[in-house]
């Protein structure tokens, strides 16, 4: 990961009264690179004026309603909304984001301080409102996409990490955001610098239309799951009751999770499809392990670093660190890996995300205690097995089955009794290319900046979620050294990048 900010060995005094609001902090004085004055402020680059989010207040706040509340957590690593823990609530609020809007959150903590995503609702009736830690901006549509990879770099968390004071927990960076310079391309990039606006605005419609296919191929999955479940049912009629003494004798429970309506009847569902189910013995589970000694990120040995939170909701894990450790590695072939706890503030639901682990195209690899591991089946049953966990139907089963109150758990004995449904062997096809599949089209294949998003988004709809998903970090990449050419005054081949 690039750094944009220099440490300084030494200030003046009077540098403390005017620079850094009387701080002591070291890190308050450090220095903001930056080479190409080629920059404007993005508050001259707004056609409208920025809306400010408003809290609402804990009354306003419901579990149904057609009004969602945007806050922080809504804006992630993606470019699009993360709606994934969206909150509900009555109408009430005064500020609404409109389409093409770019939200960016000024106050939060950790990586969070300074994401930014788009929003891409029409919203004419104002059902999305925005919390206190958002502005929404709007900009030219002509640039809107490149402004929107500029202000994803790191260049501009970098800029809003130096700019905003220290805090315990959430810092508040306020309207600094509208400080940032934003860089542009100059003739010593390129001797035509608008082909590298265009070239930057392009992957980054690239990389939205991949988004959008993520999303669009896990409903298509979640679709043929209900439909063959629902069209083949056994004989048997769905009642609910409460549990008897004998049942939570036997499964030595008091939490209420699995006896739940909602459980039972899923439970039930899969209990009584025609084809059957088969689950997943507990020797077939292989726990992880945090290693005593290990250096991440090294310069050789590299093993892929694999955590809870390296792996999307989507089912795809983004190989972000490498680690050099004294111990074996545990991931050496093709694997499901299937998170046993709640982490980055999930709700208890998110217990049981899988992935798929392709050593071809990772490398051999570590995963902690976080994560379980399945590897003693064919790659379609794999395949399969990680659709069947990412699907919203078992979601919600490991949601109930999970113990815990804060950080919900499911042991390896937990995931014995989930029930895999025995799906024909056409409808498995059906629903593993969705996840997984290659396109016959070829990446480079006279690939213009003219055509370009046109012969990526015919790709796009080809590939399978995890074949998307592996893209978009190649993408990222790409624009983070463009971006950082950019600044640097650095020539950039733009036909290199297509």
């Amino acid at each position: 990961m690039k750094s944009y900010k220099k440490d300084v060995l030494s200030i003046k005094i009077s540098e403390v009264n005017c620079e850094s609001r009387f701080s002591l902090s070291s890190k308050d004085y450090a220095k903001f690179q930056i080479t190409n004055q080629n920059a404007k402020k993005l508050k001259s680059l707004l056609v409208v004026q920025p809306k400010f989010g408003r809290e609402i207040g804990s009354d306003f706040y419901m579990k149904k309603s057609s009004y969602r509340f945007l806050k922080t957590v809504n804006i992630s690593d993606g470019y699009l909304l993360d709606l994934g823990t969206v909150e509900y609530c009555k109408p009430g609020n005064t500020v609404f984001p409109k389409k093409n809007d770019i939200l960016i959150v000024k106050d939060g903590a950790g990586k969070g301080l300074g994401e930014v995503t788009l929003y891409l609702y029409e919203n004419k009736d104002n059902g999305d409102s925005i919390s206190s830690g958002l502005i929404a901006i709007h900009v030219d549509d002509n640039m809107r996409n490149y402004i929107l990879a500029v202000l994803k770099s790191q260049h501009f968390k970098d800029f809003i990490d130096l700019n905003t004071a220290q805090g315990s927990t959430i810092r508040h960076s306020k309207k600094i955001g509208l400080e940032y310079e934003v860089p542009f391309p100059s003739k010593n990039n390129n001797i035509n610098p608008k082909e590298v606006e265009t070239l930057i605005s392009v992957i980054v419609e690239n990389i939205l239309d991949k988004e959008k296919q993520i999303k669009v191929k896990q409903n298509k999955i979640n679709q043929f799951i209900k439909e063959e479940l629902l069209n083949n049912q056994g004989s048997d009629t769905y009642t609910y009751s409460y549990p008897k003494i004998t049942e939570i004798k036997k499964s030595k429970r008091l939490d209420t999770g699995i006896y739940e309506e909602k459980f039972n009847k899923l439970n039930f569902l899969i209990s009584n499809y025609k084809n059957g189910f088969f689950k997943i013995s507990e020797d077939k589970f292989s726990s992880g392990g945090t290693p005593k000694v290990r250096v991440f990120n090294p310069k050789n040995e590299n093993y892929k670093w694999v955590t809870p939170a390296f792996i999307s909701d989507e089912g795809f894990y983004n190989p972000s660190q490498t680690i050099n450790m004294k111990e074996k590695n545990n991931i050496s072939e093709d694997c499901i890996l299937i998170i046993n706890r709640t982490s980055r503030g999930k709700k208890g639901e998110y217990v049981g995300i899988s992935c798929f682990y392709d050593v071809n195209k990772y490398g051999v690899g570590h995963h902690n205690q976080g994560l379980y591991r399945v590897s003693e089946y064919s790659k379609e049953e794999k395949l399969f097995i990680v659709c069947l966990l990412n699907s919203e139907i078992y979601r919600k089963i490991c949601g109930c089955v999970s113990i815990g109150s804060k950080m919900k758990e499911m042991k390896s004995v937990d995931f014995t009794e989930v029930k895999f449904l025995n799906f024909p062997e056409s409808i498995r096809k059906q629903i593993i290319e969705e996840y997984y599949k290659e396109s016959n089209l070829k990446n480079k294949e006279s690939v213009t900046l003219t055509n370009y998003v046109e012969k990526s988004k015919l790709r796009n709809s080809e590939l399978g979620i995890f074949q998307n998903s592996f893209e978009v970090v190649h993408l990222r990449k790409q624009l983070e050294d463009i971006i950082d050419k950019i600044i640097n005054n650095q020539e950039i081949d733009v036909e290199s990048y297509l």
